[in-house]
Formats: structure tokens, C-alpha cells, sequence
């Protein structure tokens, strides 16, 4: 990969570490095949509060082409926010930034484990560790931020935080009034991107974004988010033969 051309992407792929996967004799090489099936060229491991599942998954893409992003799906009282990686980022290292946000090893994989930390503290955390902090399906009740039961100031500031990135939306109708800053009561500017939230195989890609990135690391991807309006698209985007 070392093209500037259009990827297909999925950045929202769970596998069997996540306690909610629907099935769970799915391999780390069935995953791998999945995403190839489906045309991807990047993926993101992003499971529930753990990183578990991302050296297996990496070492099944070997060769095969597809870039992948080890991330985390994080839960906090104001909704789900993920967070990606450098593509060879260890994983002793990707615990390390986990374990000062969640320690107790036996929550990792539960979705349901709310963090003790501020979603504001959590996304400046991983930010500060080198991540990429992505808010999860924003829209959706209830572990999209627009949807969380915190107050509208709290929203607000969260929305407005430096160290957020992009939004995943599930309406893509919305994605232009974000790029512009014209959604009510959040007028910073985002890039947007939606993904499959896959737990299972079959999910695996239903949501692509296309994504302009000519290393698979994450220098190119924070490149590609600064410049979204060149170097993102949606499926129904005129982007030419890939170019």
C-alpha cells in the first residue's frame, strides 16, 4: 500500500473477545477472509474494552493485503468512543494505555462495563497515547454520545474536545452538516466515517467508508482525517476509478 488512492475501510469490526459477539467459534482467520470477501483493504479491530483479539487478527492478515488498525471500542457514562493505533503498535503496549483506564482484567470484552473515567479524560488519555479517538455511532440510543443521558453542556463539551477526531454517524444524510459545523449546538467541524459495528461475519463490510491513505500506519489515516473533505468518501460519492 503506498499509492494515495481510495481504500475500501471497515473501522468497527468486533470479533469473539467481545463478550456480545454473536458467535463465538468464530476464528481470527475467518475474520481475516470475511473482511477480504468483502472487498476491504483496511480494517480496525475494535473490541469491547479489550485489545485482546488484535495480534491474532494481525497475524492472519499477514500477506494477504489488508491493513489493520489494532483499536478499542471504550464505554463511558456520555456513550462509546473508539480508539485506533498504529498497525504495529505491541500489544503489551495497547494493554499498558487500557489498564490505567480499566485495570480489572475481568471487565475486558464487556461492553457493558461503564469506565470510571470522565469520556473527556478517556478520549485526552488515548489521544495522549497516540491514538486516533473516533466517537461511536453517535446517533444511536444508547451508547451514541448524542444519545447518552448526560447533559447538554457535557455533550457539548465533550463534542468540542481537541482530541476528538472524527464521528462514526449512522445517518450518513448528516455527514455534510458535521463536515460544516451545522449541526445545532456542535459547530466544531468533523470528519465523518461509518462502519459496520460487525458481531458477526456476515456484518463484516456492510458499511464501508473509502478512505484516501498511502501507508498502512497511522500517520496516513490522521492525514487522511485532517483532509476528509479530499480524502474521505461514502459509498454514493463520485470518486472517480479510485483515484
Amino acid at each position: 500500500m503506498a499509492d494515495l488512492t481510495f481504500r475500501k475501510a471497515d473501522l468497527h469490526i468486533h470479533s469473539p473477545k467481545s463478550l456480545c459477539y454473536n458467535d463465538k467459534s468464530v476464528t481470527p482467520k475467518q475474520v481475516v477472509d470475511a473482511a477480504l470477501a468483502a472487498g476491504l483493504q483496511i480494517i480496525a479491530v475494535t473490541d469491547h474494552n479489550t485489545f485482546e483479539a488484535v495480534d491474532s487478527i494481525r497475524d492472519k492478515s499477514k500477506k494477504k493485503g489488508l491493513c489493520v488498525f489494532p483499536g478499542i471500542e471504550l464505554s463511558t457514562k456520555a456513550g462509546h468512543f473508539l480508539a485506533l493505533f498504529d498497525a504495529d503498535t505491541p500489544l503489551e503496549d495497547l494493554r499498558i494505555t487500557l489498564v490505567a483506564l480499566q485495570p480489572d482484567r475481568n471487565k475486558w470484552g464487556d461492553g457493558t462495563a461503564i469506565l470510571q473515567s470522565s469520556a473527556e479524560d478517556v478520549i485526552k488519555h488515548m489521544a495522549m497515547h497516540g491514538g486516533v479517538v473516533i466517537a461511536a455511532h453517535i446517533e444511536r440510543w444508547p451508547s451514541g454520545i448524542l444519545e447518552s443521558g448526560e447533559s447538554s453542556r457535557t455533550k457539548a463539551n465533550i463534542m468540542a474536545s481537541s482530541y476528538l477526531s472524527a464521528l462514526e454517524i449512522t445517518i450518513p444524510q448528516d455527514r455534510l452538516a458535521w463536515n460544516n459545523g451545522e449541526i445545532h449546538s456542535y459547530p466544531k467541524q468533523y470528519a465523518c466515517i461509518q462502519s459496520s459495528d460487525a458481531h458477526n461475519l456476515n456484518e463484516i463490510g456492510r458499511r464501508p467508508v473509502y478512505i484516501k491513505i498511502e501507508h498502512c500506519n497511522l500517520e496516513s489515516l490522521k492525514s487522511a482525517i485532517k483532509d476528509y473533505r479530499n480524502r474521505i468518501a461514502f459509498p454514493d460519492d463520485t470518486i472517480g476509478n479510485g483515484q
